[in-house]
């Protein structure tokens, strides 16, 4: 049995492992947020926070693409399912 000693080197050796692939993508995220939003964001419905947190995850999966070198198919298959789901969560607000 594994002790928490030992889960978190095996989270630390997941760390090193996707920052190889992506970098400090996680310091890179609030840059694109402010270039897309500079006037900041008012979200108040659940509705809404449910398409800013699939919006978010997309540029997410988008930022590790570009990190990647435009070649890490999983961010962007990721990044192709979340832009489904918010569409069908915008055409649902729609009906």
């Amino acid at each position: 049995m594994k002790n928490a000693a030992d889960i978190l080197g095996e989270m630390a050796e997941t760390f090193r492992e996707r920052n190889k692939v992506y970098g400090d993508n996680y310091l890179r995220v609030g840059d694109v947020m402010v270039a897309l939003f500079p006037e900041g964001v008012t979200i108040g419905t659940k509705e809404q926070f449910n398409v800013w947190h699939l919006f978010e995850l997309m540029i997410v999966k988008l930022t590790r693409f570009a990190n990647s070198g435009l070649s890490h198919e999983d961010s962007i298959h990721d990044l192709a399912v979340y832009a489904a789901m918010v569409e069908s969560l915008i055409r649902k607000d729609n009906k």
